[in-house]
This record gives structure tokens, sequence and C-alpha cells, in this order.
């Protein structure tokens, strides 16, 4: 219930700051787990779960950046707000990347963060209970394959059938996840996520499987992994394709007799989970290679679901890439929209790392951007097919009209000859291009669209 006391965790190595806002967190009502080191900090997330987390940047053996890394695998609903005495913009960036609910600087305004925690955690029930329906929302998109997709996942979500996520990266395999996961019975109820293929074989057992102190080098406490963690809910092992063939042995047992020991134990646990799996890998192939287990493949491979790649479904991409640009619009609180000939980029371009770089182009766009519009020069060269804007020849006691006729024919050759969206770049009318290319000699080369310019060239 929203009136009831929140567990918030409290990651500061500063005594004083620590007492200060534990004692602001007390008269809301809620209660605090503290810790003044990384350590302590990840060993808490790994044994329960918080309604918000705070923590500072700088930390002794460490960085609040870490702390908000765990908490996005272990519990990706649970707010974090990020406090320093060390700012920088490439950190605000970061915790800005990662999905922090807000980034505040030392010292601590009491009475701002009495707000900001108060507006987290009604935030983070809000969404909680919007939730279910916003998880298939998230997969963006009106055509017939993306429809099928969100009817598929409304079919499988309900029962607890073992799932097989299968697309190139970047289609959003993670995103199919977590509405299955929304829409689900083990909705609210933990969902654990691991990334199988950033894991060594030497760490992915006790990080599955979890560790007893004394196990091995360096296992100086007891640590849960992720399939006890994820008792009653919902276990996502993403890249299962990379695990090595010994863990995929004990993974089997594992989901055969849904039960396993912790590395270095003896004691047998029972747990009750929904296993999730993705893939850009062709399994099958895998298994004909013999680098992925015959018997785990089928095992897994109970329902698939498979997302079709982003050239696939070029119609979606129009409305994929103004989703992206209000989202960054606002992230980085600028008013932009797109060029007609941005969006026509856009369209034309393959995008072989799928959604995800479409994303990632769009962002970058919005940033580079400086005025109202984004001009398809403020897009990845690989999109556009423009070259980088080659170095002027200038020196010293040059005339300025050198200057100006080198840089002129350089932005020209830079947008492909295309002469109208040359004059765009550089800011004067497309008359005033053909005037200076005319005085040059023979008019420049290059192809003469106007597109959206609204000034023609000569003879029209």
């Amino acid at each position: 219930m929203a009136n009831e006391g929140k567990l918030i965790l409290l990651v500061d190595d500063h005594d004083a700051t620590r007492e200060t806002i534990t004692e602001l967190i007390r008269d809301l009502g809620h209660q605090t787990l503290t810790a003044a080191n990384q350590f302590m900090a990840l060993k808490y997330i790994d044994e329960r779960r918080f309604d918000l987390a705070l923590t500072d940047l700088k930390l002794p053996d460490g960085s609040g950046l870490d702390v908000m890394r765990r908490l996005r695998q272990t519990s990706p609903e649970t707010p974090v707000v990020m406090i320093t005495g060390h700012a920088t913009i490439e950190n605000a960036i970061e915790a800005t990347r990662m999905g922090a609910y807000e980034y505040l600087l030392k010292p601590v305004d009491l009475n701002r963060l009495r707000t900001v925690i108060k507006n987290a955690l009604h935030l983070s029930a809000l969404e909680r209970q919007i939730g279910r329906a916003s998880a298939l929302d998230a997969i963006v998109g009106h055509s017939a394959k993306i429809a099928e997709v969100k009817d598929f996942i409304r079919q499988i979500a309900k029962t607890d059938v073992t799932v097989l996520i299968q697309g190139e990266s970047g289609t959003g395999k993670e995103m199919a996840a977590n509405a299955i996961q929304a829409l689900s019975r083990r909705e609210g109820a933990p969902f654990v996520k691991v990334n199988v293929a950033v894991l060594s074989r030497e760490l992915i057992e006790s990080e599955l499987f979890g560790h007893e102190k004394g196990a091995f080098s360096g296992a100086i406490r007891q640590r849960r992994g992720r399939f006890e963690m994820a008792d009653g809910g919902t276990l996502f092992l993403d890249e299962i394709g990379e695990m090595p063939l010994d863990s995929q042995v004990k993974l089997l047992r594992v989901l055969q007799e849904r039960e396993f020991e912790r590395v270095g134990g003896t004691e047998t646990l029972p747990i009750d989970i929904r296993l999730i799996c993705a893939t850009n890998l062709d399994l099958r192939q895998r298994v004909d290679e013999g680098k992925f287990r015959d018997d785990l493949y089928f095992r897994i491979n109970v329902v698939r679901l498979r997302l079709p790649a982003l050239r696939e479904r070029p119609e979606d991409i129009p409305l994929l890439a103004e989703h992206f640009r209000q989202k960054y619009s606002v992230r980085y609180g600028f008013d932009r929209q797109f060029a007609p000939e941005t969006l026509k980029a856009l369209r034309a371009y393959a995008w072989p790392g799928n959604v995800r770089e479409l994303e990632n182009a769009v962002e970058g766009a919005v940033v580079r951007s400086s005025g109202q519009l984004i001009d398809a020069d403020r897009l990845p060269e690989e999109i556009t097919g423009l070259a980088p804007a080659p170095s002027l020849d200038v020196t010293p006691g040059q005339p300025l009209a050198e200057v100006e006729r080198q840089y002129i024919l350089a932005e020209l050759a830079r947008h492909g000859g295309n002469k109208a969206m040359a004059a765009k770049s550089l800011a004067i009318g497309l008359k005033t291009l053909y005037r200076k290319l005319e005085a040059y000699g023979g008019g420049g080369q290059g192809n003469d669209e106007a597109e959206g310019d609204g000034e023609q060239g000569p003879g029209n």
C-alpha cells in the first residue's frame, strides 16, 4: 500500500551524512539499511529487495554506479537516486543512461531530498500498477510482424511455460522478456536477469548458484546466486548460447530437478522459477557444431518467440525514430524536430544493429543538433553515406574569400553534391549557394534536390 513503510538502501561513506539522511527517511515513515562502502551495499542487494536506493557516487572501494548496476540486474524496478560531491558531466550522463531517477549534488538540500524520496516512491508504485500494460506498449511498432509478437506474448505470458526468445542483436529481446514477466502470474515477484556472455567460465556457476564461504579463493562470505534470488519469480538468461558446455550440464540438472546446491555447499535448495532465455545465435546450429547440448536445447525450446529484424518491418522506422526523438528531447531538455531529409535517410538505411542502433543514432543526433531541426548531417556517417568534412588548407595571410570557397566546396562534397543539404548546413539560402558556385566556375557538381528548402534554383 502507498502508506506502508518502505525499505530504503542508503550507501555513503560519511557517518554524518548517513545519520542525517536516515533521520529524514524515518521522519517520512520508512526504514533504512545503511552501507558505508560498495562491498556491504552489494551484500545487502544480494540478500533482499529495496523500494528505493540512495547512493553516493564515490565510495572507498568502488563506485555508486556499480551499486546501481547490481540493482538493475537483481531488482530493475527499484529507483536509484545518485548523490555526489564529485560531479562531472560524464558521470551525470552515465547515471542517466543507466536509468537513475535523480542526480543530486552535495551538500544535499534536505527539503529537495525529501521531495525526491516521496516522488520516487510514488512513481515506483505507479509504475508497478501500470507495468502490465506499459510493458507491451514499450514494444513500439504497428507493423503486422510486431502485432503478431504482441499477440503471442499475451498468449504465453499467463502460463509458466519456458520461453526461448530468438532474434538479432538489438531487436528487443530483453524488452519482450519484460513484457512476458509483467503479464504473467509472477508479476510483482522477483525478476532476475543474467547476461551469460559477460560472465567468465570461472564465475558463471557462482553467479548462477551462489557459493558458500571458503568455497574458493576470495569467497569470504556466503553469497546467494541468481537462481536463489529468483525463487518464486522469473529468471531471464540472456545470451544463453554463450554458456560453456560444463555449465550447461549443471543448468540442465537444475531445470530437471528444480533444486541445486551452492558452489562448495552440500545443502540442496528447492526452487520455483519460470525460465526465459534469449539468444542471437542459431542454437540448432550450435548443437550440430557440438557447442550446445541438444538435451538443454530441447529443455529451453518449449515455446519459441522470434523477434523480427528492423529491416523486416521498415514501416515501423518513422514511429520508432519519433519515439526516441521525444524520449531524448525530454531527457536533455531540447525541443527539436526531424528535418524531412533526416527521416528520409533513416527510412533508407538497412539498420544492421536494429532498434538499438536506431535509438543510439537518434540520441546522438538530438544532442549534436544546435537548432530546432535535426538535420541529416547529424546522423552517423554510415547512415547518410556522407564523408567526414575534409580539413581545410588554410594558411596565415590567405584571403577570406579563398577560405570561404574551400569551406563551401568541402561541405558540398560532404553532402554528396546535394546543394540543398549543403546550403542548409552552411545556413545560407540555396540561391546564394548557386551564385557562389557559379562564381567559382561551372556552378558546382552534384544533385540539385531542394527538398524542404523553400528556395528554388536558377531556371525554376
